[in-house]
């Protein structure tokens, strides 16, 4: 009875809070804690806000798990676990739904943040082509393929298709390994290779190629002494 009258009126008075001091001052067990009120509709959820972030290392990591990995963590059931991947799932489409303002990128940092602003989350491989202009100013961004969650295919044809009708002379590729680390295999090596070679004969260049893994690390080929020499 005790502990019943300790938690009473618990999830009314952290609503109310909400309403009068906003969303800013909960810290990210608590914010969690409340989301679970509307997936577990009596318990107490602050226990399992803090296992959740135990768990998966960080918040941020939380909404990035998917629904099988979430139902693993004792307490968890299918509507929790749906709910907090929906939600992921939401983040990472509104970080995506405006593109970056047009910009000059000076450095691979600037490339491999865009990258990872663009890819980072993706449950499949997508390979993004970026045009440029000679001042290194992005004229376009656009995903010119999407494979399954380990392989994807590199098409010519919407490569210069990008590059012409943006009136770019220089691209930089980029793509996800959404199930392993960011080193390139041995197709992203060929690949790479044969666009290289090809951009290069018609009076076009790529300056890089970004890969960015399932944690959410960025690799820049060009960078590499290995690949280096392939690219202009």
């Amino acid at each position: 009875m005790a502990e019943k009258n300790i938690h009473s009126g618990h999830r009314k008075r952290v609503k109310a809070n909400v309403i009068k001091n906003g969303f800013s001052q909960l810290e990210e067990h608590k914010l969690l804690e409340l989301m679970l009120f509307y997936s577990i509709p009596r318990e107490d959820t602050n226990e399992l806000a803090h296992k959740l972030i135990n768990h998966f290392g960080s918040f941020e990591e939380v909404f990035q798990a998917d629904v099988e990995k979430l139902k693993r963590v004792d307490g968890v059931g299918d509507n929790t676990a749906v709910m907090i991947a929906a939600m992921g799932e939401t983040f990472n489409r509104i970080s995506k739904a405006k593109p970056p303002k047009k910009r000059v990128y000076k450095n691979t940092d600037d490339l491999k943040d865009l990258a990872v602003t663009l890819l980072k989350g993706e449950k499949n491989e997508k390979v993004i082509l970026m045009c440029f202009d000679t001042k290194k100013t992005l004229k376009r961004y656009t995903v010119i393929s999407e494979g399954d969650e380990s392989s994807s295919e590199i098409d010519m044809k919407e490569i210069m298709k990008n590059l012409l009708d943006s009136d770019s002379s220089v691209a930089v590729l980029a793509h996800n390994h959404p199930k392993s680390s960011a080193e390139p295999s041995g197709f992203d090596v060929d690949s790479t290779r044969m666009v290289c070679v090809t951009l290069r004969k018609i009076g076009y260049a790529l300056a890089d190629h970004i890969i960015v893994g399932e944690s959410g690390d960025a690799y820049s080929m060009h960078l590499d002494q290995r690949f280096s020499q392939l690219f202009y």
